[in-house]
């Protein structure tokens, strides 16, 4: 920085050569990228790494010096630029993506203030290129060096790792050496030190609890569970919006917290967990153990590093099988099933869509209601042909979602739907308490999920009036 001595040229330019070889300089700090980024120069001089900014398409590119000589030429030379008169010690307005200071840090009185100071000026991804003299020292010292103009103090390698410890820095590598240098001057990239986030986000039985038990709860660093989250958030237990909480609660089970977590991330309420994930870190570093779907991983990448953390993405390979979807467990326990029931085709869910066309369907051959016990019988086909594996049963507002039921023989269904097999009986019960007959003969629905709904050869209420214990008959 110039403080005051107006020396006849310090920076080069074309045709205008001074005592610092600038692109040469230039070319050793390994500026970041400026496009649209905001650049401060403290100790800017003539301006030359302030045109280098607004060249490279910088959205503010601002020099401070003291030399209202220097200043002037450096107005003259860059018209894009902004050039401020003052010291250190009156930065200008607003945080800075980047910010350059070279051959300057010697002059200030207090060495470590100045640092802080630039530090605190730097905007959430920000970097401070820092050029100086270090001393060479096996102790953490400031060390005197005189030079031929007077007395200055450079730090020790040791003692400038004790000075940056609280942020995120490396050393990029030598600067450009001039004539009468009493130390080597040396590039320092520094930026904020971001809490870091280890993001454990493997499928179910991958072992993720297993690692972060094992690993980060020994080393002290918190580990926030998302499964025993998303179980909070379901029994009401963890403060969330409601959209967030009536979706977790729906459908909810401990075993299935990949399907909740999987509709979290669908409905685009991902941010909302993902806050209450980092309410339980406390703004430290801390562990995740939390399933991510594959393709959701670099979006929580993402808005971790926007919160202003640093996302560490541990990734490894189970030993063994990987465990089969639920769809695919589905299908086997199906086909299973029904190669119980009669020789199982070469094709059971070729046949199915072969044979089947209609939008699913279904009747309710019998119903009784007693004691707040509600039984139904019938049949039912889905939109494929299949068995369905669900039934939705409607009592006024009230919705019941079966996913395991009773599966019957209905041979009689078969040969009429000309289907590759008879298993599409059903034989629901469940319990209605605080609703009596009258309102249920008027209420009453049975369907799909997808909104297919089974219609009746007479009404709920003739069928409850009728009814008897639902039978176990197999229909033949």
């Amino acid at each position: 920085m110039t403080l005051g001595i107006e020396m006849a040229q310090y920076q080069s330019f074309p045709g205008a050569p001074g005592d610092s070889l600038s692109l040469d300089k230039l070319k050793a700090l390994q500026l970041p990228p400026l496009k649209g980024k905001r650049f401060l120069d403290v100790g800017c001089n003539e301006g030359f790494f302030c045109g280098y900014a607004d060249f490279l398409g910088a959205e503010r590119s601002v020099g401070l010096d003291r030399s209202a000589l220097f200043l002037e030429r450096a107005r003259a030379r860059f018209g894009g630029c902004e050039f401020i008169t003052g010291s250190w010690d009156q930065l200008p307005e607003g945080d800075f993506d980047v910010i350059l200071l070279a051959s300057a840090l010697h002059y200030a009185e207090d060495q470590p203030a100045l640092v802080h100071s630039l530090v605190d000026k730097l905007s959430m991804n920000g970097v401070l290129v820092l050029e100086l003299g270090i001393a060479s020292s096996p102790k953490s010292e400031w060390v005197r060096v005189t030079r031929g103009i007077d007395e200055r103090y450079f730090p020790s390698m040791p003692l400038l790792r004790e000075l940056l410890a609280p942020y995120a820095w490396k050393w990029m590598g030598p600067s450009v050496k001039q004539d009468g240098d009493p130390v080597n001057r040396h590039v320092l990239h520094i930026s904020r030190r971001r809490s870091v986030a280890y993001l454990l986000m493997q499928p179910p039985a991958f072992g993720k609890t297993s690692i972060a038990n094992g690993l980060f709860e020994k080393a002290g660093c918190p580990v926030v569970s998302g499964d025993a989250l998303v179980a909070r958030i379901a029994e009401g237990k963890q403060p969330v919006s409601k959209p967030l909480g009536d979706l977790a609660s729906t459908d909810f089970s401990p075993f299935r917290l990949d399907a909740t977590i999987q509709k979290i991330f669908d409905s685009g309420l991902q941010d909302e967990l993902l806050d209450a994930c980092l309410e339980g870190a406390g703004g430290s570093d801390f562990a995740l153990d939390m399933y991510v779907p594959t393709e959701r991983h670099a979006a929580v990448q993402a808005y971790l590093c926007e919160r202003g953390y640093l996302p560490v993405t541990l990734a490894w390979d189970k030993p063994g099988a990987r465990p089969p979807s639920q769809r695919d467990v589905d299908q086997w326990a199906e086909r299973f099933y029904l190669s119980l029931v009669e020789p199982a085709p070469e094709s059971t869910e070729a046949a199915a869509d072969a044979a089947w066309r209609p939008d699913g369907c279904g009747f309710i051959d019998e119903a009784s209601f007693v004691d707040g016990v509600l039984a139904l019988r019938g049949w039912a086909v889905d939109r494929d042909g299949r068995t369905p594996g669900s039934i939705e049963v409607r009592v006024g507002e009230r919705v019941f979602r079966l996913d395991g039921y009773e599966r019957q023989i209905r041979h009689d269904v078969q040969r009429s739907l000309d289907l590759p097999h008879g298993l599409f009986g059903y034989r629901l019960v469940l319990d209605v308490p605080g609703v009596d007959a009258r309102v249920l003969a008027r209420s009453l629905q049975v369907g799909l999920p997808d909104g297919a709904s089974f219609g009746s050869t007479r009404s709920v209420s003739e069928l409850l009036q009728e009814a008897r214990p639902v039978s176990d008959d197999i229909i033949r």
